[in-house]
């Protein structure tokens, strides 16, 4: 199971889980990727979404692992997906 743009999936601690919507995913440095949207804040317009952004490894039985990334691994990951919004909206 590869992570996909519009896959939704939970993030937050137990019993506090809130939903996201993968907006992005790329592979950079061998690493896996994923920029992810607060999926309330996307279904409304008028609001700027809070945008999350991780690591992920997966196991041979399709198990996601998520890991946090640093600020140097954020400023690669933003640039791409920066450049991939760009094209989006180049492309409407």
């Amino acid at each position: 199971m590869t992570v996909e743009i519009g896959e939704e999936l939970l993030f937050g601690e137990e019993g506090s889980e809130q939903l996201y919507e993968v907006l992005y995913t790329v592979d950079l440095n061998t690493k896996h990727y994923l920029v992810a949207g607060l999926s309330t804040d996307l279904a409304d317009n008028d609001s700027d979404a809070n945008i999350i952004s991780f690591s992920y490894t997966e196991d041979e039985e399709g198990t996601l692992f998520f890991d946090e990334i640093s600020d140097e691994e954020w400023e690669q990951v933003e640039a791409k997906f920066n450049t991939y919004i760009d094209k989006v909206a180049n492309e409407e």
